[in-house]
């Protein structure tokens, strides 16, 4: 379980950062203020689904690795 949750957040954390990278990038070449603020959206759901999927994987996993 512990496993699955730390794959599970590094795959949340890649899917949203790498399109609010590039949702950042995209917008500094064409001056949008719109795609700047989504991009950040985007890296702030990443860091708190990746961090919160994580978490929970230590610790809901060591529960069941002690029984």
């Amino acid at each position: 379980m512990k496993n699955l949750a730390r794959i599970g957040a590094v795959l949340s954390f890649g899917f949203f950062s790498v399109p609010g990278l590039a949702l950042m990038a995209h917008s500094r070449e064409n001056s949008e203020w719109g795609e700047a603020i989504f991009g950040c959206l985007f890296i702030g759901i990443a860091v708190f689904a990746g961090t919160l999927l994580w978490l929970t994987g230590e610790k809901f996993g060591a529960s069941q690795n002690e029984q």
